[in-house]
């Protein structure tokens, strides 16, 4: 089971708990590119990471470009490589506003995964999605 995630919220907890719940093995992974910025927030994730310690192994994924899905997937594809008898699953977190318009203007970053994941791979894709009210 792997888990995308970008920062610790309470999305991310509900999200580790799911796969857990579903899996033997979860792991989550995150994209960071070589822009100083994104390597400070890659280091502060890994310490609060640390610090949190959910017994999941957090794997960080390098990107030359700012992208979600390429490297993802890629990283599945690679688990799917060194497991082959094992039935790669990816869950994805998404949020999702009450209101029509709210979800319009929603980040489409878990849409980004699921597609690069969906024409890349064979992994089964779950969306996990948490109403805002």
């Amino acid at each position: 089971m792997i888990v995308p995630v970008s920062s610790l919220s309470r999305l991310t907890s509900e999200a580790l708990t799911a796969a857990s719940s579903l899996g033997d093995e979860v792991r989550a992974v995150t994209v960071c590119c070589p822009d100083p910025e994104d390597r400070a927030q890659m280091h502060d994730l890994e310490g609060a990471w640390a610090t949190w310690d959910p017994g999941v192994p957090l794997v960080l994924l390098a990107c030359e470009r700012r992208s979600l899905g390429r490297p993802i997937a890629a990283y599945v594809r690679e688990v799917a490589a060194s497991e082959p008898a094992t039935r790669v699953t990816v869950l994805i977190p998404e949020t999702e506003p009450e209101r029509l318009r709210q979800r319009l203007l929603q980040n489409q970053h878990g849409a980004v995964v699921a597609h690069a994941v969906r024409r890349d791979t064979d992994a089964v894709i779950c969306r996990l999605r948490f109403r805002l009210s």
